[in-house]
């Protein structure tokens, strides 16, 4: 491969990452799934008995069925852990489920509020929400940045 073909290669690269730019907008449904994806993880464990076992089961089924929904509109379903500042965001909505499962443990456990893990869940849905719309433009930035770079 010469320069030029390199050259070439690199602003064919550059058009296509712009390309994906535009077209990766997730409708606020979307995003909503996500937030009560996690906020139901949670909420669910406020149930009695082998329920909350039946809700993580429903919730990894429905985020199977959004994989495969974003690959058949799209063509491509984007990893909230690939590489770039989306990695960080991801990994910060993380450990908020996290600290949110543990505190609705602690609180329906320890100290008897059957009701907390319905309220962080809620509280988990919304901040899951606004962080699936901030990520989506954070990796928005990057396609164009990249796309932009010479």
């Amino acid at each position: 491969m010469d320069e030029q073909e390199a050259a070439r290669s690199l602003d064919m690269m550059r058009a296509t990452r712009g390309v994906l730019a535009a077209r990766t907008r997730w409708s606020l449904a979307r995003h909503a799934a996500v937030g009560v994806l996690l906020g139901g993880l949670i909420a669910g464990y406020a149930l009695p008995g082998s329920w909350p076992v039946v809700i993580v089961v429903v919730c990894l089924a429905a985020a199977v069925a959004i994989v495969a929904r974003d690959r058949s509109r799209d063509g491509f379903f984007v990893n909230g852990y690939r590489p770039g500042r989306t990695r960080q965001i991801t990994f910060v909505l993380v450990a908020i489920a996290f600290a949110g499962l543990v505190s609705a443990i602690a609180l329906k456990e320890r100290y008897g509020l059957d009701w907390a893990p319905v309220a962080i869940g809620i509280v988990l849905a919304i901040v899951a929400t606004i962080v699936s719309v901030f990520w989506e433009r954070v990796y928005r930035q990057e396609l164009e940045e990249l796309g932009r770079e010479r």
